[in-house]
């Protein structure tokens, strides 16, 4: 199925592709781990497998989480690595196909976007997501 999901983090709109989405649950819980990314907060248990909770919005402006625990979590995959994102929320499937990024955005993070109510949405693509978390990539970050 071509499309996204609509989610928001930090006030700003994204979609995650439904192919990458496996589950969308409010709610949950969280247990410390040690990790090589600050926008990892510990792991969650989710389909009876401890996994790594993302502060969605830190990852991808390499900042630090908010204080307070996100409302919704997105289980997604990319190949055999599942994350789970935390987010604000999460609103609806959004059928329409993707378009190409701008050339004037620079957002390598990015599968495509997507027009809703005449603003581009930027729909991220989960692999580039674990590539950031990464030791490799944590180290060339900062």
């Amino acid at each position: 199925m071509d499309g996204y999901l609509l989610i928001r983090a930090e006030g700003n709109e994204y979609g995650l592709r439904v192919d990458q989405v496996l589950e969308v649950a409010d709610g949950f819980e969280l247990y410390p781990a040690p990790s090589t990314h600050p926008a990892v907060r510990g792991v969650t248990p989710m389909r009876d497998r401890l996994v790594p909770l993302v502060h969605f919005a830190a990852l991808l402006t390499n900042g630090t989480p908010a204080p307070d625990l996100g409302r919704t979590v997105v289980l997604a995959k990319a190949g055999d690595t599942l994350l789970a994102l935390e987010v604000d929320d999460a609103d609806e499937v959004v059928p329409d196909p993707l378009e190409p990024v701008p050339e004037a955005w620079q957002l390598s993070w990015a599968a495509g976007v997507a027009e809703r109510g005449g603003m581009l949405i930027p729909v991220v693509d989960i692999e580039s997501l674990v590539e950031r978390l990464t030791p490799a990539a944590v180290s060339e970050q900062t």
